[in-house]
């Protein structure tokens, strides 16, 4: 009589679907562990950009507070428009973040949000002929790089140990 092998048939097959199913789940678990570090670099990477934006508003808008009290002194104190804008131009020579252009009557100055970024702000700066309108207008806000952008080429390869 002939013997029948179905002993590898009942054990062998349900055993390497087994050990299929655990390889493609491992597999599937490492991707997804490497996605997530990927999107926390990318979160944690633009929350810092934002931080540094958001500081960098708030100290050109307290230069900006700085200006506006200085216009309004100036405005008391100033008999005409030519005495005034003088004054304007006295200011951003002690000034030293500040760029004063007597032709177009404008106000820059830049803060620094990061080291390849910065914030520019120009003023385009009025003699007030009432007292309660306004002595300035925001030309610009926004930022500009400084530097060169060198993007990240660097991949991490698997070297054993």
């Amino acid at each position: 009589m002939k013997q029948k092998h179905t002993f590898f048939v009942t054990v062998g097959i349900p055993s390497l679907f087994l050990i299929f199913s655990v390889l493609c789940l491992c597999v599937l678990a490492l991707l997804t562990l490497g996605s997530s570090r990927s999107s926390l670099n990318t979160a944690r990477h633009s929350m810092e950009q934002t931080e540094n934006y958001y500081t960098g508003c708030a100290s050109a808008t307290e230069t900006v507070s700085e200006i506006r009290d200085d216009l309004e002194q100036y405005r008391e104190k100033a008999s005409d428009e030519t005495r005034y804008f003088s004054m304007i131009q006295k200011l951003a020579d002690t000034r030293n973040d500040l760029s004063w252009d007597s032709h177009s009557h404008t106000l820059s100055f830049s803060v620094g949000i990061s080291e390849t970024q910065q914030l520019s702000v120009v003023l385009e700066l009025f003699y007030p002929q009432k007292k309660s309108s306004s002595a300035y207008q925001i030309l610009q806000w926004n930022t500009e790089l400084t530097g060169s952008w060198k993007p990240d080429n660097h991949q991490n390869v698997f070297k054993g140990e």
